[in-house]
């Protein structure tokens, strides 16, 4: 039978669309945290999973600007999510890339979708859903920063932070190979150990190595690796000529295995973007 847009099983009345537990388990298990906004940007309704994004408690959220828990580089962000859901009826405003801030002062990143339901006689506001961070928008924040001219070191921290997000969800560095050694060229939280790692080969070789468990790495090296709570390593020579590449991306997984399609698709696209900046940053040395 349908209950209102809702089809329900008719064999099975728990699942019945005004079941206060049913509707309460149904949006706890949506891949992300769902709140809803009035037209000034202030919470009139939040999910545990959203309340948890910030370390608060649902309650605590009701009634404050949602503005509060951004930082202030993406505050702007959730006011033009929330001009477009105004300006757009019925459409869905996203993804947009914010990073919102904990009660303890974390910075967290993660993907926006705004809805406006202004006019729905039950919700009367924006809906909104925060899903984890993507590494397509992470590239995308970098290939615009490539496109308005960042300096290299900008666009490889961009790329390396992109690799938190799914569906790679690794840390990650990149490298410049040379003569000289190893140089990191971003300046993000990804692991680089001091050690001479499988990056020095990809450089020299220009192909893809994949280390499906960090056993296949010196032992010192895999030991340090375990020790960082990290079981595999993925290394993505980076350069538009013939080997030697110019530097690698070099990822790290607390999972191990080989990447998956959607997986090397993003690291292609990564190593895309350094070869571009690189060779942008190379013709005006």
């Amino acid at each position: 039978m349908a209950v209102g847009t809702y089809a329900v099983p008719v064999d099975d009345p728990a699942l019945a669309q005004d079941d206060p537990a049913f509707l309460t388990a149904m949006l706890e298990a949506l891949p992300g945290g769902a709140f809803l906004l009035d037209a000034l940007g202030t919470i009139r309704f939040a999910t545990a999973a959203a309340a948890e994004l910030v370390d608060r408690e649902p309650a605590e959220l009701i009634g404050e600007s949602v503005l509060g828990f951004v930082d202030e580089d993406t505050a702007w962000t959730y006011a033009t999510a929330v001009a477009m859901a105004s300006d757009y009826p019925e459409r869905a405003a996203g993804p947009m890339r914010i990073t919102v801030v904990t009660a303890g002062g974390e910075h967290r990143t993660a993907d926006l979708w705004a809805y406006n339901r202004l006019e729905d006689p039950v919700l009367g506001g924006i809906v909104c859903l925060l899903t984890p961070a993507s590494t397509a928008m992470g590239l995308g924040e970098a290939l615009q920063a490539l496109a308005n001219g960042a300096a290299l070191e900008v666009v490889a921290t961009k790329v390396a932070r992109a690799m938190a997000g799914h569906p790679v969800v690794a840390e990650a560095a990149v490298v410049s190979i040379g003569a000289s050694g190893a140089r990191r060229l971003d300046d993000g939280d990804g692991w680089l150990p001091d050690e001479t790692g499988p990056w020095f080969e990809v450089a020299e070789r220009g192909v893809r190595i994949v280390c499906e468990t960090v056993d296949e790495l010196t032992p010192s090296l895999a030991a340090a690796a375990r020790a960082r709570g990290r079981s595999t390593v993925w290394v993505e020579p980076v350069g538009s000529g013939p080997p030697p590449a110019r530097g690698a991306l070099v990822v790290w997984r607390e999972r191990p295995g080989r990447p998956s399609p959607n997986q090397l698709n993003a690291l292609h696209q990564a190593a895309a973007i350094l070869a571009l900046v690189w060779d942008r940053h190379d013709s005006l040395v």
